[in-house]
Parts: structure tokens; sequence; C-alpha cells
């Protein structure tokens, strides 16, 4: 990080939406060589900042500098012909076309015989991949890809573009722990070639590890920029929300010694692995495993999604079969997944419509659905868990992270269920939703619900399951009380 050069400065930039203002005023300064993590609750102007800095929005005023200079970034293209690039959450990558082919989409170099110059393309490529020290071969198709080699090939087309910023959204939400060491090792080697980067993301503990500066903003206001070696996570926190998080995983004490669900030998398909638990009437049962432990193997399974090859499962004390999750719906058992947006979710839809689409048959009679039903059904939903904006006509994709979150398990609790499974229930979810949502469990639990819950966020696991199943290669290998758990015997089973 060179303290004297700044590569990037925005003014007094605020931006405005019909009834929000959802910059105010608000001052940034990246400097060359920086790791420089954006940090806010969902709404609080992050989006907005690093849309208006690639050319997505334009801003209604203040100043952008780019190496000292005034420039107006008028569209997308203006930002890369900067050399300002962005790697989204979701990918822009073709999954039919392989690595090199997606690195110069648009850009491609024409032969003398006016034909795309593909070994041109492939070269290049791989001195890309080498340059941050990428073994994967250009001409594999991005289908063929994991989620961490596919990010790595969306750094090198943003350096095929002679980047100077890169902004990173949340890189790694959906990466292992080994794959998070290999982005931080590649972040490191782009930081002492001098390129800068904005970083955002809602896992904390990783900030400390890679940011050297962070920027905090809440409700559109810049509240303050730090050196993330002057503050710790309790400040950065209290700094986000504006207040302390007192109690971040809320706990009830309620007596849980009536079995609700049982599985005995289950043998999903694929694995010749037999799994047996129990789960009680308001327990919370945690479920950590690492990445490729089938944890959410299970899950699918049983909701139905999966086969099961052999073995038994019991809903108060009866045997019952699953062949689909209309199956498992009907019975009470449902399933939070792990990807909301295309597994949980028809974000396309209102809130109204995405927490009464599984229920229609009890809105309706003779074929005639009542809209007044629906209407007030979600109104109370929305206010009991909380989901802003209070607007049962609000399009769902136009929510932040924790209040979609909120809008899957509204869909359940209006049916009472029995059973239900959260897989990564706060996965890109900011700190203050994610206590809500903590508090959502508890209170399904409290219900007279079992709840199986699985993360990979071991403090969560820790802080929140009266009991914690560690699952390793398809099983589970070890069983632990909550109050007993420590960090480190929940990491002996799971390595």
């Amino acid at each position: 990080m060179n303290p004297d050069y700044e590569v990037l400065k925005l003014i007094n930039i605020t931006k405005s939406f019909p009834g929000v203002k959802a910059l105010d005023n608000v001052n940034f300064t990246l400097l060359k060589g920086e790791v420089h993590a954006l940090v806010g609750e969902n709404g609080a102007g992050k989006s907005t900042l690093i849309k208006i800095i690639s050319g997505v929005y334009k801003k209604d005023s203040g100043q952008i500098l780019l190496e000292g200079k005034p420039i107006e970034i008028n569209n997308p293209r203006d930002a890369y012909s900067r050399g300002i690039s962005t790697i989204h959450q979701e990918f822009n990558l073709i999954p039919n076309l392989n690595c090199a082919q997606n690195i110069y989409l648009g850009r491609e170099r024409i032969n003398k015989f006016g034909k795309v110059d593909d070994k041109g393309i492939y070269n290049s490529t791989k001195e890309l991949f080498e340059k941050i020290g990428v073994n994967i071969n250009p001409e594999v198709l991005i289908k063929k890809l994991g989620v961490a080699e596919r990010q790595l090939v969306e750094i090198c087309k943003a350096l095929s573009l002679n980047a100077k910023i890169l902004i990173m959204d949340e890189p790694t939400a959906v990466l292992s722990e080994k794959e998070t060491d290999k982005l931080f090792y590649i972040i490191n080697s782009l930081r002492n070639q001098g390129v800068s980067i904005i970083y955002i993301s809602h896992r904390l503990d990783e900030l400390f590890q890679i940011a050297d500066r962070a920027t905090v903003l809440r409700d559109g206001r810049l509240i303050r920029t730090v050196k993330m070696k002057d503050v710790n996570k309790e400040l950065l926190t209290k700094m986000m929300i504006g207040r302390d998080l007192s109690e971040q995983y809320p706990k009830d004490n309620v007596k849980r010694n009536v079995e609700v669900f049982r599985i005995e030998n289950l043998s999903i398909q694929g694995t010749s692995k037999k799994i047996s638990f129990k789960l009680n009437k308001g327990e919370i049962l945690g479920i950590y495993g690492l990445v490729g432990s089938g944890r959410t193997e299970l899950a699918r399974a049983i909701f139905g999604l999966d086969k099961i090859e052999s073995g038994e499962m019991f809903l108060e004390g009866k045997a019952i079969k699953i062949n689909s999750p209309r199956d498992s719906i009907n019975k009470g058992i449902v399933l939070i997944p792990e990807d909301r947006k295309n597994q949980g979710l028809v974000l396309s839809l209102t809130i109204e419509n995405n927490i009464t689409l599984p229920h229609l048959k009890s809105f309706s009679k003779c074929g005639i659905i009542n809209k007044k039903k629906i209407f007030s059904t979600t109104q109370k939903l929305i206010e009991k868990l909380n989901i802003r904006p209070s607007v049962p006509k609000k399009i769902t994709k136009n929510l932040s992270g924790g209040n979609q979150q909120k809008v899957v398990i509204a869909k359940w609790m209006y049916q009472n269920c029995k059973v239900f499974i959260f897989d990564e229930p706060t996965r890109g979810v900011d700190v203050g939703a994610k206590v809500e949502i903590y508090k959502l469990i508890n209170a399904v639990a409290n219900q007279g619900a079992g709840v199986i819950m699985i993360s990979s966020d071991l403090p969560e696991i820790l802080g929140l399951s009266d009991r914690i199943l560690v699952m390793k290669e398809g099983q589970i290998v070890g069983e632990i009380l909550g109050k007993d758990a420590t960090e480190e015997e929940v990491m002996k089973y799971a390595f």
C-alpha cells in the first residue's frame, strides 16, 4: 500500500431514488496497492456506491477523481476503459464457452486470414493464469469448473482489461476454507503488483485477514474510515449497526425431550454410508462439516430432492415415506435452502406471492383466490418477521439478502410445520440481520418444531445448537452437547 498515492477519490457523492436517499455526501478514498473493505448492513449504501464506481448508476452530485484527475463514469464500458473492473457475486461467464473465450469475449483477436486467433487468446490466457499462480487449462469449458475456479477466471478477465481497481463483491460467499486461503494468496499477489481492491464481505473475521482499511456506511452515510489494525470486530460491528450486539446468539432455555423426527440407517443414492439421528421438539440440532462432508445432500434427501436407497424415517413416532418435496411439505417437513435466490424464492414475484405460493389451496374456494385474505395474512407475517420494507406488493428481488431470507422463513411459518431444515441460514446476510434470523430460528423451536441447522459458520453452530452433529465423508462422526462444545472439539471430528 502506498500511503501517498490516491488512485481513486470520491467526494460528497449523493444518489437518490424515489422515496429514498441511498447515498448522502459520502467520501471514499482508495490507495494504490490497497485492499479496502467496504462494510455496512444491507441497505447501508455499499451496492449503490460500487455501482456508481463501476458505471451502472450515475451520481446525482459529487466528484470522482481517478489518479488525481476529475472524471465522469457514464456506463460500465467507461469504467472498464479506465481500469475499473467488478467481480460480482453472480459471475458473468458463459458456461458453454471455454476460459480463454470468456476472458476475451467481445475483444477477440483476428488473424491475417480474418478468423479468430484462438492460439493467441489461448496463450494470453495462459500468461494471465501463470501471473496469479492458477493451474487451469484455458481450453476447459466454464461449466466444468467449480465455483472457486470460475472466480479465478473472472479475476483474470479483469486483469486482461488492465484493471487498476478491482471490486470484489462477497468473493468468499461460496468458497471452502482452503479455496478462501487460495483467493487471499492471489489478492495479496495482486496487491503487491499495485492493483487496488475494494472488498465487500459480511464475514467480518476475514476482513482482519485481508484488508488494510475499512470504510463503514450506515443508512447511506459515511460513518468512519479506519485502519484494520486499529479496530476489533466488536467496534466494527457497533459502527455498522449503531448499537452494541449485547447477545449475538440469542438462545432460549426450553425443555427438549420429546422426539419429533428420527432417521435410521439412511443411505442416500451414490453412497454406501448409513446415517442415524433423532430430533426432539423444540430442539436446534446443528450439523457441521467441511465442504463435501455430505451435509447438504442429507438435507436434500430428507426433503425428497435426492433419492434414498435404504433406511427409515419416523415423524412423531410413525414411519413415513418421502418420495418428493411435495410429500415432505404435506407432512410438515420443510427446507430453507442454501441457495435462496434460485431454490427458495421466485425473485420476480412479490413478497405476498412468494409467501403464499405453496399454500394457494388454503386461500381459494371453488377455484377463486381470496386476494384480501392473502394480503392480510402476508401483512401479519411481514410484521411478525420484521420484513423490510413492509410492503406485500414489493418485488422480492429488490429486497436485501436478510429480508429475502425472512420471506423464505415466513413461507413455512404460515404452515406451522413440524421440522424445519435451515441450510446455511445466514449466508450473505449482514451482522444485524443475522441476529434477527437467529431469533426467528429460536421462535420456530419455541413453537415446538424441531430445527435442523446446517452451517459452515462454526461460531453460529456453537452459539445456537442444543446438540451438534459433525459430518465427514457422508457420515456422522461425532455428536456433542451444545453446552459442552468447543471449536477445537468440533474441528477435531471434522478433520
